[in-house]
């Protein structure tokens, strides 16, 4: 002990006079008057977090109380040096001076270096500037009578990132006079961290809005949350030890929460969600979630308990589900509902027989209600026509459903083709019969019906659609519609009219799947002069891709795209692709565009054109726009004032189809055009007949008088060229002449087909049906 004790050298005079009595280099801390607490017993009582003092150096046990004889053959003091060793806090002793005299094993680690570096040394030199600021003032209070603990993070590289515990404890001498100062180091950085978790899960236990609880095996409460104690109105002690009956009430244990509580006590984990009503009627929806609670031994000892307050969620989410199935507007059943219902009625038809229908019902002339009345006033009739169709499910058993717009339908689950169309009429007449008065001014109104059976099919026939029978039921109404409207029309499928509706239909919607995903293509067939030094042309021909990538002939296409009014929008496609694209045209060649007369009519569309040429005056020139007779004829007004804008600009003008009209002559000067293009009809077989060669040489007479060249289309072979020059015509165009190449295809076009090769050198036979329909419906 002796070498435990031992200092590297003698303290200074100075220090020894302040510090008392003198530790030599050979001296020992026994040496020290001990220090008792017999002998402090009259100084003022220190404590420490509410105790008594320790005096961990007093070396007069027999001072402090009567003692037994001591029964060991080591000195008490051997003794508990021993248990300072054991123990593993840092602990060293300073003086006045704060120059450490006394240390055990375990500082020497804490401090980071040997005993000869520590003992005589200040605490300064020892710990560092920063410890030792930090530290001082607890030594300086404990050297006043003041023992203190304090707790904080590691400042030097051997402790940082660790959390320490310091206590500062004044020793006393015999005569009541504080000689040193005693501090302990001890690594608490474990039970800092458990004690951050321990306090954090208790905050998250307190402060969430969740009820948490956990229930014994007996069924009573071992611990409970604010949440849960607020919702019961009481305190958590008055809940905790509580049966869970007594505080949810008996039926309600009985009746779901003991089942469930045993299961979970069984080890398994339940979750589920329950309504609960209060006096006044209030629903309060709960997510319920138990997990067993197990102790260290994996033994279950009870229920962990949560439970959340999903009553907003709840309700959203059953709003959002009749949303989802009922229209917004008329609170009818909605599409989504609709399909669901016909789903429904294919499979039991299907499998138990009989038949079923849908009815398809669509308003005749309602954006003239909103036209003129506004969109309120539209809203206001769908709500009445809604409250109508109403009636008629109370009284027949049907579903009516809002499609949108001003499209209604109705599924009879158990139905004939007689009783469909008889039920379908009735409703039809109820809305003619219907008064609609808004701001004192009286509607009329009117529908079609489409209606589509709905009965067993033969395993060979394939199965249907719910889509498929939505479809059948819109082409009977659209039917109906164009045959006079105000009708109901059964679908057939082998009626003619029908399969014309469908391939319109077809045709409109690859006509709006390629302009939607940009799958036009446009390619160049060229036109000769006659004779050396005339003008050279190459027209610009549009082709369509269905979603498969083939070519499509366009002239279906075209009508039906006439018919449904989408004639400008594609032109408009065509012209600001050309225009990108005219530099790729050999030069020299004028580029001539078809415009439908759908665009010719369109105010909308002249304004298009023009700002497109004004954007590029530099390639107008280069631009001819064929217009048929017959539109121009048609809009004769907005023909002449487009025609006259683009002259204005340097564009050609060509007047095409020359011949088909009633009165071409009559109309020619009418137009200020640069050629004309004879009607395919006249070319037919010029070289034969001799009829049509006269037709020829009096347009060419009438074109030359006026200055206007003559173009001849559909040219076959090399006999007919030479027919058309004899008569006087300016240029040629035909299949012996150059077949349609590609030219741009649209982003989203497959790549161009191949141009149409000819079957002969000199004699192609014939236009097939893909120019022949492009031509035609230029």
């Amino acid at each position: 002990m002796t070498e435990r004790f031992s200092a590297p050298g003698s303290m200074p005079e100075a220090a020894q006079g302040a510090a008392g009595p003198t530790l030599g280099k050979e001296a020992r801390l026994e040496d020290v008057p001990p220090i008792s607490c017999a002998q402090t017993r009259g100084a003022p009582a220190q404590e420490v977090g509410g105790g008594p003092l320790v005096q961990p150096f007093s070396s007069d046990v027999a001072a402090e109380e009567p003692v037994p004889d001591w029964p060991l053959s080591i000195d008490r003091q051997t003794l508990r040096s021993a248990i300072i060793d054991l123990t593993r806090d840092g602990i060293f002793v300073c003086d006045r001076q704060y120059r450490i005299w006394e240390i055990d094993d375990a500082f020497v680690g804490v401090a980071g270096r040997t005993r000869a570096e520590i003992l005589g040394h200040t605490v300064e030199e020892v710990l560092g500037k920063d410890v030792f600021e930090l530290r001082k003032p607890s030594i300086d209070a404990a050297f006043a009578g003041r023992a203190s603990q304090v707790r904080g993070n590691g400042l030097r590289p051997p402790t940082m990132g660790r959390v320490w515990e310091v206590y500062h404890q004044p020793v006393f001498s015999p005569g009541g006079r504080i000689e040193c100062v005693l501090i302990s180091v001890r690594d608490v950085t474990r039970y800092q961290r458990l004690d951050d978790r321990l306090t954090m899960y208790e905050e998250i236990v307190r402060q969430t809005s969740d009820r948490v609880s956990v229930i014994g095996l007996d069924y009573r409460y071992k611990l409970t949350n604010m949440a849960n104690a607020r919702f019961y109105k009481r305190k958590v002690s008055e809940i905790v030890g509580c049966h869970v009956r007594d505080l949810i009430g008996a039926e309600r244990f009985e009746g779901r929460a003991k089942a469930n509580l045993d299961a979970c006590f069984s080890g398994q984990s339940m979750e589920y969600e329950h309504s609960l009503a209060s006096a006044d009627d209030k629903v309060t929806y709960l997510h319920v979630r138990m997990e067993p609670y197990r102790e260290r031994d994996g033994t279950i000892s009870g229920a962990v308990v949560v439970l959340r307050d999903v009553t907003a969620a709840s309700l959203l989410a059953r709003k959002l589900r009749r949303q989802a199935r009922e229209d917004a507007l008329t609170g009818l059943a909605n599409r989504y509902a609709l399909l669901e219902t016909l789903e429904g009625c294919l499979e039991r038809v299907q499998s138990s027989g009989g038949s079923a229908a849908l009815i398809s019902i669509d308003l005749d002339g309602f954006k003239i209600i909103n036209d003129r009345a506004g969109h309120s006033a539209g809203d206001a009739l769908l709500c009445q026509i809604a409250d109508m169709l109403r009636t008629f499910a109370e009284e027949e058993g049907i579903s009516p459903a809002r499609l949108g717009g001003d499209e209604f339908a109705v599924v009879l689950k158990r139905a004939t083709r007689a009783g469909a169309l008889d039920l379908g009429n009735r409703i039809l007449a109820n809305l003619v019969a219907m008064q609609f008065i808004w701001q004192g001014e009286r509607y009329s109104v009117s529908a079609s019906a489409g209606i589509a059976m709905i009965e067993r099919r033969q395993a060979e026939e394939g199965p249907i659609s719910v889509f498929d029978v939505l479809n059948r039921a819109d082409q009977a109404c659209l039917f109906a519609k164009e045959v006079g409207g105000a009708r109901a029309i059964v679908y057939r499928p082998d009626a003619s009219e029908m399969v014309a509706q469908r391939v319109d239909i077809g045709n409109l919607q690859v006509i709006k799947q390629a302009l939607e995903q940009d799958a036009l293509q446009l390619y160049t067939m060229p036109i000769r002069p006659v004779v050396d030094g005339g003008r050279a042309f190459r027209e610009v021909l549009l082709r369509f891709v269905d979603e498969d990538g083939r070519v499509v002939a366009p002239a279906a296409l075209i009508s039906s795209a006439e018919r449904h009014g989408l004639m400008p929008r594609i032109d408009r496609w065509v012209v600001t692709t050309a225009l990108r694209h005219i530099d790729q045209v050999e030069a020299g060649v004028t580029l001539t565009i078809n415009l439908s007369g759908q665009s010719i009519g369109d105010p909308d569309f002249k304004d298009f054109l023009v700002a497109a040429l004004d954007e590029r005056p530099e390639v107008a020139r280069r631009l001819a726009f064929e217009i048929t007779e017959t539109a121009a004829v048609r809009s004769m007004s907005t023909a002449q004032s487009l025609i006259g804008a683009l002259r204005t600009r340097g564009c050609g003008v060509i007047l095409d189809d020359f011949g088909s009209g009633l009165s071409s002559f009559v109309y020619l000067r009418q137009f200020p055009i640069d050629s004309l293009k004879i009607d395919g009809a006249i070319i037919g077989s010029v070289a034969e007949d001799e009829v049509q060669q006269t037709i020829v040489a009096g347009i060419v007479a009438v074109a030359r008088k006026i200055g206007v060249e003559v173009i001849a289309e559909y040219v076959e072979d090399a006999r007919m060229l030479e027919t058309l020059r004899r008569l006087g015509v300016t240029a040629v165009q035909g299949y012996h002449i150059g077949r349609p190449e590609p030219w741009v295809a649209g982003s989203g076009a497959m790549n161009p087909a191949p141009a149409l090769r000819k079957e002969h050198a000199d004699n192609a036979g014939g236009q097939d049906a893909l120019e022949r329909g492009s031509q035609a419906a230029r």
